[in-house]
C-alpha cells in the first residue's frame, strides 16, 4: 500500500475528493477533499505518534484526546492500526478545480451522513445540501416572519437534521444544550427552532425555565408549544437577513 502519490500524478489529480474506509467493514468513515497526498496526511501524521521504535502500539494515554483536532477520525484510524492494518484510500473523484472539489465533498458527505462518518461537519455549501422535497419547496418559498419592535421577544436557535435525530425531537433538540447566562435567558418568553433558515418549532419557555447545566458552562431550558397566535407569527417562516448572517447556533432577537 503506497504512502504517497508521485509527483507527476499529484499534478495529474489536480484536486480531488477521497474517502477512507475500514479494511474490517468495508464502511467509509471519513470524506475528504485536497490535492497532492492529502488522502495520506491523516493516516502519515500518526506513523510516529501511535508507534514506538520496535513498531508497538502506544498506551491509551497517547491517544490523541477530544481537544485534538477531528479526534473520532483518529481514533478510528488509531483503532485500525491496532488490528495490524492500515486504512483503504479511495479517489472518489479527480480532476477538478478547488471549488467544484468542495461541492462534490459536500455531497458525498450529504449520501453517507454524518452519523455513519467521522467529518466534523459537512463541507462547504451546506446550505444547498441534501433535503426532503417538501422541504425544500418550503424553504425557497417561505417568506420571512415580521422583524418589527414590538415582536414577542425570542431566542432563536439554529438546529439540524442530526441534532433531531439524536434527540428524538425538535423540542428535545432545541432546548439544550447552549452558551447562554440563565439569568439573561428568561427575560425571554420564546424560542424559535430554526433548521436551514425556517422556523420549525416555537415553545414558551416556563418561569425561570432557564437553568444551568452542572458545570454552569451552558444552559438549558423548560417549556411547551407556544400559544396558537404566537406560532402563527413565526411557524414555516423565514428567518431575516440578519439572524441568517450570525455564526452562533443560539441568539437573542434583539
Amino acid at each position: 500500500m503506497i504512502r504517497e502519490f508521485s509527483k507527476e500524478t499529484a499534478e495529474k489529480l489536480r484536486h480531488y475528493v477521497y474517502r477512507l474506509v475500514d479494511p474490517r467493514t468495508g464502511e467509509t468513515f471519513y470524506v475528504g477533499e485536497g490535492c497532492g497526498n492529502r488522502v495520506f496526511a491523516h493516516a502519515n501524521a500518526l506513523g510516529m505518534s501511535f508507534y514506538d521504535a520496535g513498531n508497538q502500539f502506544l498506551t491509551d494515554r497517547d491517544v490523541p484526546t477530544e481537544e485534538d483536532e477531528d479526534p473520532a477520525k483518529v481514533r478510528k484510524i488509531a483503532d485500525i492500526r491496532r488490528c495490524g492494518l492500515e486504512p483503504i484510500h479511495i479517489i472518489q473523484r479527480w480532476g477538478m478545480d478547488k471549488k467544484t472539489a468542495f461541492e462534490v465533498e459536500a455531497a458525498f458527505i450529504d449520501f453517507f451522513g454524518m452519523d455513519h462518518l467521522t467529518n466534523k461537519a459537512r463541507g462547504q455549501g451546506k446550505d444547498r445540501g441534501m433535503r426532503w422535497a417538501d422541504e425544500l419547496e418550503l424553504e425557497l418559498t417561505a417568506r420571512e416572519f415580521p422583524d418589527y419592535p414590538d415582536c414577542p421577544e425570542f431566542i432563536l436557535i439554529k438546529i439540524n437534521d442530526h441534532n433531531i435525530g439524536r434527540a428524538g425531537s425538535v423540542y428535545e433538540a432545541v432546548r439544550g444544550y447552549w452558551k447562554l447566562r440563565p439569568s439573561h435567558a428568561n427575560k425571554y418568553r420564546y424560542v424559535l427552532a430554526v433548521r436551514h433558515g425556517i422556523v420549525i418549532g416555537v415553545y414558551e419557555v416556563n418561569k425561570d425555565g432557564w437553568k444551568p447545566t452542572d458545570d454552569a458552562k451552558r444552559a438549558y431550558f423548560d417549556g411547551k408549544e407556544a400559544p396558537k397566535e404566537t406560532q402563527d407569527i413565526f411557524l414555516n417562516k423565514k428567518i431575516p437577513a440578519r439572524f441568517r448572517r450570525r455564526q452562533n447556533p443560539a441568539t437573542y432577537c434583539d
